[in-house]
C-alpha cells in the first residue's frame, strides 16, 4: 500500500501517453500566454505610445515649442488620461518639471527618458512564465519518475528476481516519456523569451520615439544650464555698472 499522494501520482503517470499528453499542454500553454499578454499588454501599451506620438506629431506650424506651449491645456488633458501605469505616473513626473519661460515657452529640467520608466510589463511577464515553465516541466518530470520507480518496485516484489531485468526495463522505457515534459517546457521557456526580447524592442523603439517628440517641444534648462546663464546675466550686469561708475562726472568743490 503506498500513501495516497504516491498512488495518485502513479495513477496519473500509469498511462503511457499521459507524459506526452502534459508537454503538449505545456507548449499550448506557451501558446496561450503569448496570445493573451499580447492582447491585454502588448497591443494597449503599443496604442497607448502611439497615439500620444501622434498628438505631439499633429502640432501645427514649425516653431513646436511655441505650438506646445500654446496647446499645454488640451495635450495635459489627454497625456493624463486613463492610460498604461507606466505611462501616465511618467507624465505626471515630467509634467511638474515644466515650468513657463519668458518667451511664453516652456522648459523641463530632465529629458523625458529620466521621468518615465521603462514600460517593458509584457515582456517582464513572458519572461517569468518562462521561468514557471522550466519549474513545471521538471516538477512533472520528476513526478513521472516517481511513479516509474513505484511500478518498477511493485513489480521486482510480486514476481521477484526472474521478474527484476523485465521491471528495470520497464521502468527506463516509462521514465524517458517522462523527460518530455521537462523539453516541453525549456522549449516552451525558449518561445517565451523570443518573443519577449521581440516586444521590448518594439515597445523600446516606440518609447525612444515619443521621448524625442516630447523633448522637442520644450526647452531643456538643468540646473546647471540655469546656474551659468544666471552667472553670465551677473557678470554683465557687474560690468555695466563698473562703466557707468568710470563715466560719472566727479561733483563739484564748494572751494
Amino acid at each position: 500500500m503506498h500513501d495516497p499522494i504516491t498512488s495518485l501520482v502513479v495513477t496519473v503517470f500509469s498511462a503511457p501517453s499521459a507524459a506526452l499528453i502534459m508537454a503538449g499542454a505545456i507548449l499550448a500553454l506557451a501558446v496561450g500566454l503569448i496570445f493573451q499578454s499580447g492582447h491585454f499588454e502588448f497591443a494597449p501599451l503599443k496604442d497607448d505610445l502611439r497615439r500620444r506620438a501622434d498628438l505631439l506629431s499633429d502640432l501645427p506650424g514649425t516653431d513646436r515649442q511655441k505650438a506646445f506651449a500654446e496647446a499645454f491645456p488640451a495635450i495635459d488633458k489627454r497625456l493624463s488620461g486613463t492610460a498604461h501605469p507606466t505611462l501616465e505616473l511618467g507624465w505626471a513626473a515630467y509634467r511638474g518639471q515644466l515650468a513657463q519661460t519668458g518667451d511664453e515657452r516652456l522648459a523641463s529640467s530632465i529629458h523625458a527618458v529620466d521621468a518615465f520608466e521603462h514600460a517593458d510589463g509584457p515582456a517582464r511577464t513572458l519572461e517569468w512564465w518562462a521561468n514557471l515553465l522550466v519549474a513545471i516541466g521538471l516538477v512533472i518530470t520528476f513526478m513521472g519518475i516517481v511513479a516509474a520507480l513505484t511500478e518498477a518496485v511493485d513489480a521486482m516484489q510480486r514476481q521477484g528476481g526472474a521478474g527484476m531485468q523485465t521491471a528495470l526495463m520497464g521502468l527506463l522505457a516509462v521514465a524517458a516519456t517522462k523527460f518530455w515534459t521537462s523539453i516541453a517546457g525549456v522549449l516552451g521557456s525558449i518561445v517565451l523569451r523570443l518573443v519577449a526580447r521581440r516586444r521590448r524592442k518594439a515597445i523600446e523603439s516606440l518609447e525612444a520615439h515619443f521621448f524625442a517628440l516630447l523633448d522637442g517641444c520644450v526647452r531643456f534648462a538643468p540646473p546647471e544650464k540655469v546656474m551659468l546663464e544666471q552667472l553670465a546675466v551677473l557678470s554683465r550686469i557687474e560690468a555695466a555698472l563698473a562703466g557707468s561708475a568710470r563715466v560719472q562726472p566727479a561733483a563739484p568743490s564748494l572751494a
